[in-house]
């Protein structure tokens, strides 16, 4: 009985309330006058429940207009992957469930997509990669099983490199921060010596332009804005860069901060020191760029050139083209500009951060 009688209470004052709300315009109209003014007042009141509407009509549409803007800034593949998860969410779930570790990986590359949606862009990439080299292997006239085990090799690769692709992520921007470093150190200490707080100078850093370390300081703002404490943000910031030089920076702020001693004078010292190893570091680098360069012009315009001479050679001592003409034209144009292509990106590698 209690139960009928709490839902019957719950029913009347349901009643009661949309009486009220139904009644609330009907208020409004003017009593003890002219039928005239009474006619007024509810055109008038006509009027706003109009323009109400009209401005919720607009602001759903204006909504709806940042909506799409937000969906088409997103890159193509992204949204591909966001489409692909939304209809085969089950198997890329458990798929993702296999790969150990990949959402620290995004963690500390910031990439801001979730494991899923990172996995299911994965098979979108492998899948694209796989028709890419198919394509290629049938135009080059090969046989369509040569074709279709080149796009097996383009999708495996594929595959792998989107596994890769947060740790590569993470480690350039880890040499980022250590290249831009000494800049962000000279930074703070110049508004510690101008009396300025820890905290305040972290902000300044946040805002100026110093590529990734103002994005991972702006981080660790947020995380003090939202109850973190200084030694846990540095802590949190030293565990995700895992780089000597930051984290020797963070030890000797913590040490300065909690034992006492002028910190600026140490971020000073510290930027000298970073900005001299990155010094030695280049002059290193530009010695075994003179060593390489030499092997990349073999490569890139001796080796080539030695090619065409020995197939030419070779024909006409045979009489006849020793090699297709699609092979010879497969091997110029995509085999030595990847030779070249290997040459630039390990000299890149190389070249100090």
């Amino acid at each position: 009985m209690g139960a009928v009688e709490a839902f019957l209470n719950f029913l009347e004052r349901l009643g009661g309330k949309t009486v009220e709300i139904a009644e609330r315009p009907l208020s409004r109209i003017p009593s003890g006058r002219s039928i005239q003014d009474r006619l007024k007042a509810l055109k008038q009141i006509q009027m706003e429940v109009e323009k109400e509407k009209a401005e919720e009509t607009e602001k759903e549409i204006a909504e709806i207009i940042e909506w799409r803007k937000q969906e088409l800034q997103k890159p193509f593949f992204e949204r591909l992957a966001e489409g692909m998860l939304k209809h085969f969410r089950g198997p890329i779930r458990a798929l993702s469930n296999s790969f150990k570790g990949l959402e620290y990986d995004l963690y500390r590359a910031n990439i801001k997509m979730s494991k899923d949606t990172y996995v299911a862009l994965t098979l979108v990439v492998s899948v694209f990669l796989f028709i890419f080299a198919f394509a290629v292997g049938v135009l080059a006239y090969f046989s369509y099983d040569v074709s279709f085990l080149f796009g097996l090799l383009g999708m495996i690769f594929g595959f792998l490199y989107m596994r890769a692709y947060p740790k590569l992520v993470w480690k350039n921007r880890v040499a980022e921060v250590e290249k831009a470093l000494p800049y962000a150190l000279r930074h703070m200490a110049s508004l510690l010596s101008a009396g300025v707080g820890i905290t305040e100078a972290m902000v300044s850093v946040a805002s100026a332009n110093y590529g990734v370390i103002s994005e991972e300081f702006d981080l660790m703002i947020r995380d003090m804005r939202t109850g973190a404490s200084l030694e846990d943000a540095l802590t949190k910031f030293e565990e995700k860069m895992n780089s000597e030089s930051v984290s020797r920076t963070v030890k000797q702020i913590l040490r300065a901060i909690k034992f006492g001693g002028n910190l600026a004078d140490i971020l000073y010292k510290l930027a000298e020191d970073f900005a001299f190893e990155y010094r030695m570091k280049l002059v290193e680098y530009v010695q075994k760029i003179n060593g390489i360069s030499f092997v990349y012009m073999f490569l890139t315009i001796v080796m080539p050139t030695m090619f065409v001479v020995g197939i030419l050679a070779g024909s006409i001592m045979a009489k006849t083209l020793i090699m297709p003409v699609e092979s010879l034209a497969i091997i110029l144009l995509f085999a030595f500009p990847a030779l070249s292509l290997i040459m630039i990106v390990m000299i890149k590698r190389g070249e100090p951060r």
